[in-house]
């Protein structure tokens, strides 16, 4: 028996080296030393542990389910409609500021976020991002979330999908802070909130030192209620953690300015619709 201990406490001792090793890698890569702003890719702070628990819980990609898109105006079934993904967290960074850099201008998209504990969720964002720091309406943006019974799967695949409405009148459907992350509804599902007050004393794009206040999309929030009709099964409330966030656009939309023209879920409150 102690030589069986013995052989097993061997094994390890050659094997934790590196993933340690690869852990510490991945925490310097999205904490690196201090270097000149011009060029940066400004990444939320975190950890060698941080890259470790990463290592161990990102999933290889999420795939955005067809089912919950038909109708819309991303509809992987139309002609004119070339699903791709624009933003991918493990990949891009996990700062509002990374988030931003890839998606704004891209018009509708649908977000897709996985829980440390494994629950695949997200939303429609009919009106895009422009960094605008002031909300939008629209009758057309939704959650989704795969059922318990399907979100086991590493890529968030297969099983059955759940939908909770915009209430009546699509008011405060999305928030379209500068330092922050997607946000549905004013709590609904918020992902990487800003780290300080956003539409009261304080222009999020004209901080001098946005990366210091800019959301973590590690971190997110719910409470689904108060713009999004709350469906039986919704996986999260509160507070969480999450492993991985993609978002998904279509290819052949082109460039949005921020004052192109309206429709597709209706705009206002300063973000107009796509």
């Amino acid at each position: 028996m102690l030589r069986g201990w013995l052989s097993l406490f061997f094994l390890l001792s050659q094997s934790l080296p590196v993933t340690i090793a690869t852990a510490f890698v991945i925490g310097r890569r999205n904490h690196p030393p201090s270097s000149p702003a011009a060029g940066r890719s400004y990444r939320a702070s975190s950890s060698p542990l941080d890259g470790l628990f990463s290592l161990l819980a990102q999933p290889s990609t999420l795939t955005p389910p067809p089912e919950i898109l038909a109708g819309t105006s991303i509809d992987p079934a139309r002609d004119d409609v070339d699903l791709v993904r624009v933003y991918k967290a493990t990949k891009d960074g996990w700062s509002a500021i990374n988030f931003h850099e890839k998606v704004d201008g891209k018009g509708s998209a649908i977000v897709i976020a996985k829980s440390t504990t494994g629950k695949v969720f997200g939303g429609y964002n009919p009106l895009g991002w422009m960094s605008t720091d002031d909300y939008g309406n629209s009758n057309s943006a939704f959650l989704w979330f795969r059922t318990s019974s399907s979100s086991s799967s590493s890529s968030g695949g297969g099983g059955g999908i759940g939908k909770c409405p915009i209430l009546t009148g699509g008011n405060a459907a999305i928030f379209d802070y500068a330092t922050g992350g997607p946000n549905f509804g004013a709590c609904d599902l918020c992902l990487g909130q800003p780290r300080a007050a956003v539409l009261g004393g304080f222009a999020g794009p004209n901080v001098e030192d946005s990366e210091s206040v800019a959301g973590d999309l590690r971190r997110g929030k719910s409470n689904v209620g108060g713009a999004y009709d709350y469906v039986r099964g919704w996986p999260v409330a509160g507070e969480f953690r999450l492993s991985e966030v993609e978002v998904w656009c279509n290819a052949n939309a082109g460039r949005r300015t921020r004052y192109g023209g309206g429709g597709g879920g209706g705009g206002g409150g300063g973000l107009f619709g796509y």
